[in-house]
C-alpha cells in the first residue's frame, strides 16, 4: 500500500514499469521498493493526465516498449487491496502526509538546499540560460501536491 501510495501521490510514471524492485526476505512477504528514480515524477511526466493513477499509465500511452504489469490495474479492481489502501492513506493524511506536513518537508528541504550552497551550483551548472526560477518551482511543487494529494482523498474517500 505504501508504494501505491508514494507512486501516485509523486505521479511517477517510472514507477510501476521499469524503476520497480520487488524484494523477498527468507520466509518473508514480498514487498516493494526502495521507492527512487522520480526524475519525470510529480508534475513533469505529461503522459497521464492528473485526475487519473498512475496505474492506469496503458490506457493513454500504448507504444511504449515499457508497460505497466497487469497486476496494477487489477489491484485497483480489489475491494480488499481499495480497503487497505484507503485505511493507510487515511492514516497518513492525518499524520505524515498532511497538507501541513508535506509543505513543510519541502520548506526543509529548501531550506537545507539553499543554506549548503546546492540550489546555488546546480543552477550555475545546468540552467544554461533556460532562466528556471527556483522559487517558482518551489510554488509549483507544493501546489502540485496540494491538488494530487485532495484528488487522491476525493478518489480513495469514495472507496
Amino acid at each position: 500500500m505504501d508504494f501505491f501510495i508514494l507512486t501516485e501521490l509523486c505521479r511517477n510514471v517510472d514507477a510501476y514499469r521499469i524503476s520497480t524492485f520487488l524484494q523477498k526476505d527468507r520466509d518473508g512477504k514480498l514487498a516493494m521498493g526502495p521507492i527512487w528514480d522520480m526524475n519525470i515524477g510529480f508534475d513533469e511526466g505529461g503522459r497521464i493526465p492528473m485526475n487519473d493513477w498512475v496505474a492506469n499509465y496503458n490506457t493513454y500511452v500504448d507504444k511504449d516498449p515499457w508497460m505497466v504489469p497487469f497486476w496494477w490495474p487489477r489491484l485497483l479492481e480489489d475491494p480488499v487491496f481499495r480497503q487497505a489502501v484507503k485505511v493507510r492513506w487515511q492514516s497518513l493524511r492525518g499524520n505524515e502526509l498532511s497538507t501541513g506536513a508535506m509543505q513543510q518537508v519541502v520548506d526543509d528541504a529548501v531550506q537545507v538546499l539553499n543554506k549548503n550552497g546546492a540550489v546555488a551550483r546546480n543552477y550555475k551548472l545546468w540552467d544554461q540560460g533556460l532562466g528556471v526560477n527556483h522559487d517558482q518551482a518551489v510554488q509549483n511543487l507544493k501546489a502540485y501536491l496540494t491538488a494530487r494529494a485532495s484528488w487522491m482523498d476525493g478518489k480513495i474517500g469514495a472507496w
